[in-house]
């Protein structure tokens, strides 16, 4: 568990997994159990209040994938979870930097692009994602999420991009089926 927060993945193992919702303003899918149990997959240090730079939940999964799961909302997906794991990942982050604003040496780097170019900052980036493996399909189902901004100024054009952990937490636990309700009679 990435930071030691939320649920250990292994608690979906055995679940029934029943439908699958992607939050439409926020980076979360829900996960809906035949049980009656609910789970989340979030984005860590994401608040809603503070949104800081762009937060997606991004999937090679037709089952989790982030765009295609408002679909599966209704629908009854019956795959029986036989594993479940936090994973590292490693992917290239990066940044557009500002070239020099004349062809002379700009700073005291070398060979920096001319006037109206810009260089990129690359590196290595490794983040916590979540992946899920079915008894009817074949295969890992992953999860990750990636922070992106885009220059407003023209076309289009991402000038950062990195990557966050995603964790899975508990939405609420499933309700006792054995268990009666306590009930006061006045």
């Amino acid at each position: 568990r990435p930071h030691g927060i939320g649920v250990e993945p292994s608690t979906l193992v055995g679940k029934k997994l029943s439908r699958v919702h992607r939050s439409r303003t926020h980076p979360c899918i829900t996960l809906h159990c035949a049980d009656g149990s609910a789970f989340q997959l979030l984005v860590v240090g994401y608040d809603p209040h503070h949104r800081g730079v762009p937060k997606v939940l991004e999937s090679d999964s037709p089952v989790l994938n982030p765009r295609g799961a408002a679909q599966s909302a209704h629908a009854d997906l019956g795959l029986t979870i036989t594993h479940a794991a936090s994973i590292t990942l490693s992917d290239k982050a990066f940044q557009a930097l500002p070239g020099p604003t004349s062809g002379a040496n700009a700073g005291g780097l070398e060979g920096l692009a001319k006037v109206g170019k810009q260089r990129e900052d690359r590196w290595t980036q490794r983040h916590a994602a979540f992946a899920l493996k079915f008894e009817q399909e074949q295969g890992w189902h992953c999860v990750w999420a990636t922070m992106a901004e885009y220059d407003q100024g023209g076309p289009e054009r991402c000038v950062f991009r990195n990557y966050a952990d995603v964790y899975l937490d508990s939405l609420h636990p499933p309700t006792p089926t054995s268990a009666p309700a306590d009930r006061t009679s006045h």
